[in-house]
C-alpha cells in the first residue's frame, strides 16, 4: 500500500470515529466509542505495517520524539491545572463532604435510630449538580483540542529547528 492510501484510510477511520462518538452520545452508551477506539488503533497499526513507502526517516523520527516529549510535558501541566481547578470548583459547592441526615423509611429489619447520622459521607446523588459535571467534560474536550494545537506548534518549531521540512536529495 502506498503512503497516500494509508493517509486516506486514516481519514476514513477518523470520520468513522466521529460518527461513532455522536452515536455513543445519542445512545448514552460509552462502550461504543471505547470499543471503536480500540478497533481503530488496531486497524491503524495493521495498515501502517502494510505501507511500502518510507513514512519516516531518522530525522523525522527524532523530530517526532522531541515533539512528543515536549507535548507530554505541557499536557501534564495543563491537565493538572484544569483538573485541580475543577475539583476546587466542584467541592466548594454542594458536592463537598458534609454531615447529613440520611432519610429512609422505617423498616422492621433496622431498629429506629440505627445509622441515622453518618458523618464524612458524600451528599446523596439527588443533590449533585449534573450541569457542573457536564462542564468538566466540556473542559476536558477543550483542553484536548488545545493540546492538539500545542503538538502542531511544537512539531512546527522542531521541524524548523532541525530542518525536517526539507526533502533529502540522497
Amino acid at each position: 500500500m502506498k503512503k497516500n492510501t494509508f493517509y486516506i484510510i486514516c481519514g476514513f477511520i477518523a470520520i468513522a470515529l466521529v460518527l461513532l462518538f455522536i452515536l455513543s452520545i445519542n445512545l448514552s452508551n460509552p462502550f461504543i466509542i471505547a470499543g471503536a477506539i480500540v478497533v481503530a488503533g488496531i486497524l491503524f497499526f495493521i495498515c501502517r505495517h502494510k505501507v511500502t513507502d518510507v513514512i519516516m526517516d531518522e530525522r523525522q523520527m527524532f523530530i517526532g520524539m522531541k515533539t512528543a516529549a515536549a507535548t507530554i510535558k505541557t499536557a501534564i501541566i495543563l491537565f493538572l491545572t484544569l483538573n485541580i481547578a475543577i475539583v476546587v470548583y466542584v467541592f466548594s459547592g454542594p458536592l463537598g463532604f458534609h454531615n447529613f441526615r440520611m432519610e429512609r423509611p422505617v423498616l422492621p429489619e433496622f431498629p429506629q435510630g440505627a445509622m441515622e447520622s453518618v458523618s464524612f459521607f458524600p451528599v446523596p446523588p439527588d443533590t449533585i449538580p449534573i450541569s457542573q459535571l457536564g462542564m468538566f467534560a466540556i473542559g476536558e474536550i477543550i483542553l484536548f483540542i488545545v493540546i492538539l494545537f500545542v503538538y502542531v506548534g511544537f512539531r512546527y518549531y522542531y521541524s524548523r529547528k532541525y530542518g525536517g521540512e526539507e526533502e533529502d536529495e540522497e
